[in-house]
């Protein structure tokens, strides 16, 4: 890691479960997001990836904003809409059941959901160097 990225993933190197080790695998790696379907909760969890320094990040039916917009939260993140074979799909967890129903929570849930993806994705990564 260059000296820049130990500073802005600090917080990261200095979890027992992450380390320098977890964090260069999440650098190293690269994650698949379909964004086709319109979710909300796919479109956070490939801002927390990029942001938590995940090295590339596919996104399937990206649009040209989508791309831009993104690339301020992960700066060491390569976005593409390839399609590479060496990516790992990320899976949006579905509605809980214990979830209240209240009209308008719709962006709460898709929060919930998509911080939940990408920190299960990540740690997965962190966790088998």
């Amino acid at each position: 890691m260059r000296d820049e990225q130990v500073r802005r993933y600090a917080r990261h190197i200095l979890l027992p479960d992450v380390g320098g080790l977890g964090q260069t695998a999440l650098l190293e790696s690269a994650a698949r997001v379909d964004l086709r379907d319109g979710d909300a909760a796919a479109l956070i969890a490939a801002c927390y990836l990029a942001a938590g320094g995940v090295g590339t990040v596919v996104l399937r039916g990206a649009t040209d904003a989508q791309l831009a917009s993104l690339g301020v939260f992960g700066p060491d993140a390569t976005l593409t809409r390839d399609d590479l074979d060496r990516a790992h799909d990320v899976r949006l967890p579905p509605r809980p059941l214990w979830w209240p129903s209240v009209a308008g929570d719709d962006t709460a849930l898709a929060f919930w959901r998509g911080g939940i993806a990408a920190t299960a994705w990540m740690a997965n990564v962190a966790n088998h160097q």
